[in-house]
């Protein structure tokens, strides 16, 4: 799907109905090509399709089963945080903002920005997302061209609709966290996020984050989608997951075995990789501890 390696976001097939599915995963097949969906919903009709037509033709798969996190609002924001926020993390959050507090005035802001005063808040957003690792690896939206200016262009069509909040939490008016995010279907989508490391021990992100979770109680919408990956910190409030299969579909052919043989091995050397760095990081995290 167009995008979704870079955004890492769920896919979709758009489709009038069911026979129109169907003709467009036939014409998919004919093409006898690898095929790479991200994160389909799996009790959507896609995937009902696709698992169909995989063991009805025969085909190869690889299969990986993801959770995405997301908040339901089921109750009013002081019943949720007693029940799903413990205690120590209520306390954790206090302590934060306190930090963060005896450095300014802080304050949290949510915009609903026009279309005609949209890049001042778009320039403002895009150097606090950069104001971390994300510099250094260039992957922030101010250094990666293509993610900047896909998300400058959806940011303004969801303006025009009304459709585009954007969050910001400041110290005597200094932005140190950002959010940006559509509110579509009573649903508030969080597609993009950052802070100012420099302000680490207040947790900006945290903060800003809770916040933005609150808001979504505060104006009575149905849920708060977090997309992305499934990050241990935001199951500080997520309360449901959806279920979604990403799947790699290969042809019963030479060169379709060979496709599935090499994308086996790069995703075995990944995890490799990732749990090296998993161990290094403990390891000094450790260190560090020991000397402290």
């Amino acid at each position: 799907m167009l995008g979704t390696t870079i955004l890492t976001e769920e896919s979709a097939f758009l489709y009038s109905n069911a026979d129109v599915l169907v003709e467009m995963v036939d014409e998919v097949i004919k093409l006898k090509m690898p095929v790479f969906l991200r994160r389909v919903r799996i009790h959507s009709e896609e995937a009902e399709v696709w698992e169909r037509e995989i063991c009805a033709r025969g085909l190869h798969c690889l299969v990986r089963e993801e959770r995405l996190p997301w908040v339901a609002v089921k109750t009013d924001w002081k019943t949720f945080e007693k029940e799903q926020i413990s205690s120590s993390r209520r306390s954790s959050l206090r302590r934060l903002q306190r930090i963060a507090e005896s450095k300014g005035k802080l304050t949290f802001e949510a915009v609903i920005p026009r279309p005609e005063n949209l890049d001042s808040y778009l320039d403002v957003a895009f150097e606090v997302e950069a104001s971390n690792w994300k510099a250094r690896r260039r992957t922030a939206m101010k250094y990666n061209r293509k993610l900047g200016d896909f998300f400058k262009s959806y940011a303004h069509l969801a303006a025009e609709s009304d459709e585009l909040r954007i969050f910001f939490l400041h110290v005597d008016n200094k932005p140190i966290a950002v959010e940006l995010t559509t509110l579509y279907a009573n649903r508030l989508w969080i597609f993009k996020i950052g802070h100012d490391e420099a302000w680490w021990k207040c947790s900006p992100g945290i903060l800003l984050m809770n916040y933005v979770v609150k808001y979504c109680f505060d104006k009575g919408l149905e849920g708060c989608e977090f997309g992305g990956t499934d990050e241990p910190w935001l199951h500080i409030w997520a309360n449901e997951w959806h279920s979604a299969w990403t799947y790699r579909i290969y042809p019963g052919s030479v060169k379709g075995m060979f496709q599935l043989t090499a994308d086996f091995l790069q995703l075995a050397a990944v995890k490799v990789r990732a749990a090296s760095v998993t161990m290094k990081a403990k390891r000094q995290h450790d260190k560090e501890g020991r000397a402290n």
